[in-house]
């Protein structure tokens, strides 16, 4: 009975001791990964591609499909997503049988040290993968112990439910040198079983009222109004629900609302229960007196405030690349627009304090004052007569028109320090 009081007295005075060695182990000084995803026109249009190739919706429900990912295309998309959602470095590594996530992550100042660099070690299995181990700085943990950590984590993240929907459909998953297959029997009703992966009931509700106030604003006579006609009392009912929610994401759902409105897309596509709210009347919304800018800026808006400002200017730039080899042409008043609500958005997001500064500046902006002039700039411009008087995108006169460009867009108010 002694032997066992003094064990237990023993573990619980080494149980702190052990946890701090622990921890003192799993944190580091300094990241392993340091190389930040740089998405750009070329991989863009890729990633393109490979949807158009393999895109689902195309298939009968219950269809057997197969996917095929180049390690390259995978390795940046997961560190696109470190980079966007936790400050991090991420990137990915296939071998036969097996793959190797690494990831850098950004701690919170501590005594201990400044970045958690992890390993995730997955298995290849008859069906869908398995942990083999995961190393949390020099703490290398057995998958058994990995598991219960991991779901806790992703449990934060995504619902349960929303996983097991995904993961019901997969049904195997073939690791390879540099090269990663899935299988999966595809649901027509897939995309409506993970909506909660990306609108939370409080997103919802926030859908709504901007919904319903963004109703009531179209009903005017004018077929064609200006942005600040909706982004100003938008911005206004923004500041005010801030004053109890999280102006971060009441920006988000402004900004959805408003995008999908201006390209004249039903919010029905994202979220089937808004079909029940009231709906809004088309008008045609113009920015500088164009209604191909302002979808240009919304859009750019949302991307960067739903994923950041690297994709947000990828995108833009694919687009006028593309219109250049047979569009409308290659446009700098478009790239102004995309990069105007590039910077927009991201500002829109960036923190509380900046969110409301956004909301109390765009509550009053005129155009001038989220846009800059444009009226200047060189647009419909061929392939060969962009590359012809600027270089293309690496040529010195593009480069000095952009920086004019970013000038402008930066001695704007809402850009303001």
């Amino acid at each position: 009975m002694k032997w066992i009081t003094k064990s237990v007295l023993l573990a619980v005075l080494l149980l702190p001791v052990l946890s701090g060695m622990a921890l003192w182990l799993a944190i580091d000084d300094k990241p392993k990964l340091q190389t930040r995803a740089d998405l750009t026109p070329a991989q863009i249009a890729r990633g393109k591609l490979i949807f158009r190739q393999n895109d689902p919706r195309r298939l009968k429900s219950g269809a057997i499909a197969r996917v095929a990912l180049d390690q390259q295309e995978l390795d940046l998309a997961i560190n696109y997503l470190a980079n966007q959602y936790a400050n991090g470095v991420a990137g990915l590594r296939l071998y036969q049988g097996r793959a190797h996530i690494d990831a850098s992550l950004p701690l919170p100042r501590n005594p201990v040290g400044q970045y958690l660099n992890l390993t995730l070690v997955l298995k290849q299995t008859s069906d869908l993968p398995e942990v083999d181990h995961l190393s949390l700085g020099q703490v290398r943990l057995p998958g058994m112990l990995a598991k219960p950590l991991l779901k806790w984590a992703l449990n934060t993240l995504q619902p349960a439910a929303d996983r097991q929907a995904f993961a019901d459909i997969v049904k195997h998953v073939l690791f390879q040198p540099q090269r990663l297959t899935v299988t999966y029997r595809w649901q027509t009703d897939l995309p409506g079983k993970l909506r909660g992966a990306l609108l939370t009931p409080d997103d919802q509700q926030r859908l709504q009222a901007y919904q319903r106030h963004l109703a009531e604003l179209s009903r005017t006579d004018n077929k064609s109004l200006s942005l600040t006609d909706f982004s100003k009392p938008l911005f206004q009912l923004a500041a005010q629900r801030s004053a109890s929610n999280d102006p971060i994401q009441e920006n988000r759902a402004l900004i959805l609302i408003l995008t999908l409105y201006a390209n004249q897309q039903r919010l029905t596509k994202i979220l089937p229960e808004s079909r029940l709210w009231p709906r809004p009347i088309w008008r045609q919304i113009t920015l500088n007196g164009r209604d191909d800018l302002v979808k240009h800026y919304l859009v750019s808006a949302m991307l960067a405030a739903y994923s950041g400002t690297p994709l947000a200017d990828a995108v833009g730039l694919f687009k006028e690349i593309e219109d250049s080899r047979g569009g409308s042409g290659f446009s700098f008043n478009d790239l102004a627009a995309d990069r105007a609500g590039t910077r927009m958005g991201e500002h829109a997001v960036a923190s509380p304090a900046l969110a409301r500064k956004i909301q109390s500046i765009l509550a009053n902006a005129d155009e001038n004052q989220m846009m800059p002039a444009t009226a200047d700039l060189p647009e419909s411009l061929s392939e060969a007569e962009f590359i012809r008087r600027f270089g293309g995108t690496d040529g010195e006169a593009y480069k000095q028109l952009m920086q004019d460009i970013e000038r402008r867009i930066a001695a704007l108010p809402v850009n303001r320090e």
